[in-house]
């Protein structure tokens, strides 16, 4: 099964008149980026970065975590230290300035920090477990997002693969008639500089298999033919394949290379220009696999 990159999740829960939203959105990535967003007082990142490397090994993963609350009851501490402070300060100016007017707790409690609203903390483990099922569902949804388009991903990829098989036979098969061809074209090319109604076969021979082995490509299209085998197997593999696939790539990248450099031949050149052109059509599909 091959799976993309690229999907999007959500998933909630609700406990004590709270609700917790989960939304994870995944992109292509060479490696493996979860960056958490969520309120400060929700201390639970490492927790929620390590469920997700549980299920996900490659791209990179946003995650939002909002909490709604909804009509709860919430504590009000009174900092009694503070409320002295202002209360003697308060005096002091009474004093200084021989005001008559008295000091009203309205204008005590009206003072920053005097009057504090306390809620509800909630242990690490006590939070995880509210939040872990609503990730759980997120995390769900996204995989199968990213299975969905995996699955079309695949279908593409086959039929490129298939293409690529192809422009590699027709090669091939034109590989073996680039020699006798260019034996041919010698041999009228001698009698016409020589004015020669005989060629020596010998050195004409000799001539010929010096070529036949400088532009021998056969063992470039026996790696192909292998990188090929490899690729499909690789494809059919339970683990992450993304980044196997994309070497397996650049080696028939290589190969199809050195075929152009060592043939002359104008036919098989345009032959690798258009193989090329698949291989960097399959590797920008390869890219969005995990």
């Amino acid at each position: 099964m091959i799976y993309s990159m690229t999907g999007y999740g959500r998933g909630q829960y609700e406990e004590g008149g709270i609700k917790y939203t989960v939304e994870i959105k995944s992109v292509n990535h060479r490696f493996l980026d979860i960056y958490v967003r969520m309120p400060r007082y929700l201390s639970i990142e490492e927790k929620i970065k390590s469920f997700i490397k549980q299920k996900i090994s490659r791209g990179r993963v946003d995650v939002y975590v909002n909490e709604e609350k909804g009509e709860e009851i919430k504590t009000i501490e009174v900092d009694k230290n503070l409320s002295k402070a202002y209360y003697y300060a308060l005096e002091e100016l009474k004093k200084e300035f021989r005001i008559q007017e008295d000091i009203s707790l309205s204008l005590l409690a009206s003072f920053p920090d005097v009057l504090v609203r306390k809620e509800a903390e909630k242990d690490e483990e006590a939070l995880w477990e509210i939040i872990q099922p609503a990730l759980d569902e997120a995390l769900s949804n996204l995989i199968k997002m990213r299975m969905q388009e995996g699955k079309e991903l695949a279908q593409d990829i086959v039929k490129k693969l298939e293409t690529l098989e192809k422009i590699v036979l027709a090669i091939k098969e034109r590989a073996p008639k680039v020699v006798a061809e260019y034996r041919e074209k010698l041999k009228d090319r001698i009698k016409k500089i020589f004015e020669l109604s005989k060629v020596d076969e010998q050195r004409l021979e000799e001539e010929v298999v010096i070529f036949a082995e400088r532009s021998c490509i056969d063992e470039e299209l026996v790696r192909i033919k292998s990188h090929i085998e490899q690729f499909r197997i690789n494809m059919s593999a339970a683990e992450p394949k993304g980044r196997t696939l994309d070497f397996i790539l650049q080696e028939v990248y290589r190969e199809a290379n050195t075929i152009g450099s060592k043939s002359q031949d104008v036919e098989i050149k345009t032959r690798i220009i258009n193989l090329k052109s698949e291989i960097e059509k399959l590797r920008e599909q390869v890219q969005n696999i995990e």
